[in-house]
C-alpha cells in the first residue's frame, strides 16, 4: 500500500472517484429523507458501479430508510461531526479542520470526502438565516474541493430568509422558489423530490373522496397551531367527509402528533400513520386525495399524483414561500393562512396540473450534472418503488 503524509492525500480522477452527496437527512423528517432518497435512487440507476457516500445528521436511521437502494452506499456523518467539532470541541475553523486533518475520529471520514469526485449538496431548506451554523456544512465542502478540485454542486436548495451563504465558488446551483432565484441572480429550478422516473399516472377519480391531515408542531407562531385545528375541524366539516374516512400522516415524529391529538374527533379509528408506517408501506396517492396540512412535501408528493388541497403555512418568510412555490407550478392546491373565511367546499379546490414540466426539468438537471457518471448501456430509469 503507497504511503501518503496526512497533509498530502492521494488524489482520485474522475473516473475512480466517489459521489458524495450532503444532505441533512436522519431526524428522520419525510422531506428531508425523501430528497435523499430520490437522489440515491436516481444514481442506483444510472452509475450503480459507482460509489457513493451520503453524508447526513444521523447515518443509522438513514442506513435503515435507504437499505438496499443503491449497491454501494455507504452512509455517514463526516461533515455533521466537523460542524460540531468547530463549534463545540476544538473551536478549530472547519476549514482548517478538513484541510489539515488532526481529529483522528473522523479524520479518514475526511479524506473520504477530500478523495470523492463530485460533492453535492442535496436540496431542503436549510441553508439559510434560520439555521446559520448549517452554512458550515457548505464550507466543509468548499474546503474539500479545495484540496481535491471535485466539482461543487448544490441542487434544489431554498435559501429564504437569506442567510450570508452565497454558495460562492460553487460550479452548479439550483434552487427551488422565485424568492431564492432572484436573490442568488439564477434561474428558477424545481425542488429534489420531482427527481422521479416519470410523472405518475393519474387515473380517473372514481374512488370515494379521503381527507388526509397532517398538522406540524413545529416552526410555528404562538398560537398556529390551535387556529390549524380550528381551521382543519371548520374544514373536514364542510366537506362533509366523516371519521373513518379521515386519515392523519406523520412527517416528522413527536412534532406533528399534537395536532392528531387535538384533532382526535375528526379522525377515524386507527387511522393515524406514523412515518415509519408510511415510509415502509406507502400511502395510496391519488386523485380520490383531498388533503389539509402545513408540510411541503405532503403538498408536493400528493399534488404530484393528482390530489387536491389546501396547504396552511407555518412561520411566515419561510413555508409561504415553499408552498407558494409548487402553487405556482400548477398544484391547483389553495393557500391559507388558516382563517375560518377560507373554508371552501371541494369543488372550489383546483386540479393539479402542468407538473410534467417539474419532473422533466429536474430530470434534465440530473442527467446534465452527472453525465460523467453515467454507466453505458444501461436501461432506462424505472420506478425505485417507494410509495413517495
Amino acid at each position: 500500500m503507497a504511503e501518503h503524509t496526512p497533509d498530502e492525500p492521494p488524489r482520485r480522477g474522475a473516473s475512480d472517484g466517489a459521489i458524495y452527496l450532503v444532505s441533512t437527512a436522519g431526524i428522520p423528517n419525510f422531506g428531508d429523507e425523501l430528497i435523499a432518497e430520490r437522489w440515491v435512487s436516481y444514481l442506483a440507476e444510472v452509475a450503480p458501479h459507482r460509489e457513493v457516500w451520503l453524508d447526513v445528521r444521523e447515518p443509522g436511521t438513514v442506513s435503515s430508510l435507504l437499505k438496499g437502494i443503491h449497491p454501494n452506499l455507504h452512509v455517514t456523518n463526516t461533515a455533521i461531526r466537523t460542524v460540531h467539532d468547530s463549534l463545540h470541541v476544538s473551536q478549530r475553523t472547519v476549514k482548517d479542520l478538513v484541510q489539515n486533518l488532526g481529529s483522528p475520529r473522523f479524520d479518514i471520514g475526511l479524506l473520504e470526502m477530500r478523495e470523492a469526485s463530485v460533492l453535492h449538496l442535496l436540496g431542503g431548506g436549510f441553508v439559510n438565516a434560520m439555521w446559520r451554523e448549517n452554512s458550515l456544512l457548505v464550507e466543509v465542502m468548499r474546503a474539500a474541493a479545495e484540496v481535491s478540485g471535485a466539482p461543487l454542486i448544490a441542487t434544489g436548495q431554498g435559501i429564504m430568509p437569506p442567510g450570508p451563504e452565497t454558495f460562492q465558488g460553487f460550479d452548479h446551483v439550483s434552487v427551488r422558489d422565485r424568492p431564492s432565484a432572484d436573490h442568488l441572480g439564477i434561474e428558477l429550478g424545481y425542488d429534489d423530490a420531482y427527481l422521479v422516473p416519470a410523472c405518475p399516472s393519474v387515473p380517473a377519480e372514481s374512488r370515494e373522496t379521503e381527507a388526509y391531515v397532517c398538522l406540524q408542531g413545529d416552526l410555528l407562531n404562538p398560537g398556529d397551531l390551535e387556529r390549524f385545528v380550528e381551521f382543519a375541524t371548520a374544514q373536514l366539516r364542510e366537506w362533509d367527509i366523516p371519521p373513518e374516512r379521515v386519515t392523519y400522516v406523520e412527517a416528522l415524529p413527536g412534532e406533528d402528533y399534537p395536532g392528531h391529538a387535538m384533532l382526535r374527533d375528526s379522525i377515524g379509528e386507527h387511522r393515524f400513520i406514523p412515518f415509519s408506517a408510511m415510509w415502509r408501506e406507502g400511502i395510496d396517492w391519488g386523485p380520490h386525495q383531498v388533503w389539509i396540512t402545513t408540510r411541503f412535501h405532503h403538498h408536493l408528493v400528493a399534488s404530484l399524483h393528482g390530489a387536491r388541497g389546501v396547504a396552511l403555512p407555518g412561520k411566515a418568510g419561510y413555508y409561504d414561500i415553499k408552498h407558494s412555490s409548487l402553487a405556482a407550478l400548477g398544484t391547483g392546491w389553495k393557500i391559507s393562512a388558516g382563517d375560518l373565511g377560507d373554508v371552501r367546499p371541494l369543488n372550489e379546490l383546483g386540479s393539479p396540473h402542468g407538473l410534467e414540466a417539474a419532473v422533466a426539468g429536474k430530470n434534465a438537471e440530473a442527467d446534465e450534472i452527472y453525465a460523467s457518471f453515467r454507466e453505458p448501456s444501461l436501461s432506462p430509469r424505472t420506478d425505485s418503488g417507494f410509495p413517495g
